[in-house]
């Protein structure tokens, strides 16, 4: 008998078993991931949706079935490699209903400036996984010999690349969930190109303005549509709501129904959420709602930023002791260059004194003495501001500061070459771009900014003006820098070696 009707015969017994289940899609369940673990959603999200650097796990009950637990599950670290780049590496497992699927997956995501404000995003996903029947009730008669079942398990490499188009607060994603999809075991392609899974979405953000609980927030929908062979078109909305503690969702899909779900960040590293989707079409009558979980831990301070073009937020709170080289040793060697330039200058006057004490010779050392003198002066002067920023700088390093309650204050020993004192900042950025808008917003403004680097951050902080005492830097602060600048700012204090 041929190989293609014992598969069919295998396949219909299978049906007779689960006639009564509805059929479940085998693609990723993935249109929930707003928050985190968004990289499955398209391998572009790690650049701004995964919160680098951090470990996220992701699960997914569909409709509580007990035999089927977990129906998905999914657990990646994200890096930021650079501002334009992100990666990641992850455990995958899914029930696809007649498969489980489980093994690994590689992502990588890169950004580029097309036009100013324009950027366009590629990514990729590279899986890996042992796939096998995800249901045993059908035992095989030992006198059946059905080669579906005598292959046993086999190993699947699939690629799914994706992009985004971006201009300002609008994103236009595409993925292909399944572009490439090799059965290494039976060295054979998986599926035909009409069975391709393509995925593509829209979404718009729109920043919020608030105070506390709500600082930095922003209203995020997205639309999506995915094409599945054989099966009907899905499509969908669904709106995020998130600030730096907590975040809120809901959303529809035509399939599977209505969701919502609420979470939030603790102690500055840890967050979760949990979701609840509840079907509303005829099919999924009798089926109890599906529930998933969302964790995550950011390994270093999280870039705090709205996600939003041109918008950014201030590095989390943390007073930091990190050793650097003392500024005396610059400013030794610019006043050691002072003095060989004297020293030369008294060569050439000992060399004049030797010549000839005639009116000409005299009136030239004069000149050349004038001239000594004047760099000598400068020298002293020279050694008295040294002198000067020294011990303003002693007196500032001894200053022992008392916050008051709520203030917004930190403090830190750079490795840069970084003049101490009180720094008046009103905005911190990981990424260039967003950067640059925001200095030439100051700039429209009237204002004249200013930044340094934290090269162990990675982060560009920008600040109005530059104090000696914290008195002085409260007053511009409360002030609003003389009211020229009306939104948040702090105070970052920079400590000498």
């Amino acid at each position: 008998m041929p190989k293609p009707l014992y598969i069919f015969l295998f396949l219909l017994l299978a049906t007779q078993v689960k006639a009564q289940e509805i059929e479940l899609p085998s693609d990723f369940r993935q249109h929930n991931l707003n928050q985190y673990n968004s990289s499955l959603f398209n391998p572009v999200f790690s650049l701004d949706r995964n919160n680098p650097q951090s470990f996220s796990i992701w699960s997914r009950w569909q409709w509580q079935q007990p035999d089927a637990d977990p129906t998905t599950l999914f657990a990646t670290y994200t890096h930021k490699i650079n501002p334009n780049s992100a990666g990641g590496i992850g455990f995958i497992q899914q029930n696809t209903g007649l498969f489980l699927q489980t093994g690994a997956v590689l992502n990588y995501a890169y950004d580029f400036e097309i036009a100013p404000d324009f950027y366009l995003a590629l990514g990729i996903n590279l899986f890996g996984y042992q796939q096998e029947l995800a249901d045993d009730r059908f035992q095989q008669s030992p006198g059946l010999g059905l080669p579906i079942l005598n292959n046993g398990n086999s190993f699947v490499v699939q690629t799914a690349p994706g992009m985004r188009l971006s201009y300002k607060n609008l994103s236009l994603g595409f993925m292909a969930e399944n572009l490439l999809e090799y059965n290494l075991s039976e060295r054979e392609n998986n599926k035909g190109n009409a069975d391709n899974v393509y995925f593509g979405s829209a979404s718009y953000s729109f920043p919020i303005d608030g105070i506390g609980i709500l600082e930095n927030a922003s209203l995020r929908p997205m639309f999506f549509i995915k094409s599945i062979p054989a099966m009907d078109t899905q499509y969908g909305l669904n709106t995020l709501f998130a600030t730096n503690r907590i975040w809120a969702q809901g959303g529809y899909h035509n399939f599977y129904g209505f969701s919502g779900g609420i979470g939030g960040t603790f102690f500055k590293k840890f967050s979760i959420g949990a979701l609840v989707e509840i079907g509303n079409s005829t099919e999924l009558d009798g089926k109890d709602p599906t529930f998933e979980i969302v964790s995550s831990y950011q390994f270093a301070l999280p870039d705090s930023r709205r996600k939003i073009v041109g918008f950014e937020v201030e590095e989390e709170d943390l007073v930091e002791e990190i050793p650097e080289s003392p500024k005396e040793k610059k400013l030794s060697r610019k006043e050691r260059k002072a003095l060989a330039l004297a020293e030369e200058k008294r060569e050439q006057d000992s060399l004049v004194e030797a010549r000839k004490q005639d009116s000409l010779v005299v009136a030239r050392r004069m000149a050349e003495e004038k001239e000594r003198m004047r760099i000598q002066a400068e020298i002293q002067k020279t050694k008295d501001s040294l002198a000067a920023v020294a011990e303003r700088d002693a007196v500032q390093q001894k200053e022992e500061v008392q916050l008051a309650k709520g203030e917004r204050f930190e403090e830190a020993v750079l490795t840069e070459d970084i003049r101490p004192g009180y720094y008046l900042i009103v905005n911190v950025f990981g990424t260039q771009r967003y950067y640059n808008k925001f200095m030439e917003t100051l700039k429209k403004m009237g204002l004249d900014p200013k930044s340094f680097y934290r090269t162990q951050r990675k982060l560009n902080y920008v600040y109005l003006e530059r104090y000696d005492t914290m008195g002085e830097a409260r007053k511009a602060r409360d002030s609003k820098f003389d009211g020229k600048y009306t939104d948040t700012i702090w105070i970052f204090r920079v400590k000498g070696g």
